[in-house]
């Protein structure tokens, strides 16, 4: 019997595929020892799009979220504050990326005249405290991505034809 999905909305499929997406590709940035520079600077820009996308697909979520705080529920504010955090912390990173790019930006033409000690280092510390906070995300969503995910992959036979 094919394997077909079990009563998931599409826009809940296209939420897991995306977020599955973007961690494989943070992770994949992240391996800069793998990628070199080029893969690394690109998927990096790459990921920062896919970020604003991510927060614009889920700007629902974040104004309810932010609403709800008002009201005394801890496991919210929580997924909140991390999310914050993740969201303050992403953006330094990829911004931090963008300003000490020494291949993708000069391969468009943009030099910025960004010198100094300070970027690196904070692109490093953005880098590491985002991959610290990126299994605590995932770790608070788990209940919502097992649920998707083995709804995604339920086994449910197609309409019979008569024979």
């Amino acid at each position: 019997m094919p394997i077909v999905s079990a009563s998931v909305p599409a826009r809940t499929r296209l939420d897991f595929w995306f977020d599955a997406v973007i961690l494989v590709g943070y992770t994949v940035a992240y391996s800069y020892g793998f990628t070199g520079v080029v893969i690394h600077e690109w998927l990096g820009i790459a990921l920062g799009i896919a970020l604003l996308l991510h927060l614009t697909l889920h700007w629902d979520w974040v104004v309810r979220t932010t609403i709800r705080l008002l009201r005394p529920r801890g496991p919210d504010k929580l997924i909140w504050l991390v999310n914050l955090a993740l969201l303050f912390f992403m953006t330094l990173c990829v911004l931090s990326g963008i300003l000490i790019s020494r291949v993708a930006l000069p391969e468009l033409g943009i030099r910025l005249p960004v010198e100094g000690p300070f970027w690196d280092p904070l692109h490093t510390l953005t880098a590491e405290v985002t991959l610290g906070l990126v299994p605590v995300h995932v770790a608070l969503r788990w209940r919502w991505i097992a649920g998707v995910a083995r709804r995604l992959v339920a086994r449910r036979p197609l309409s019979r034809r008569p024979q």
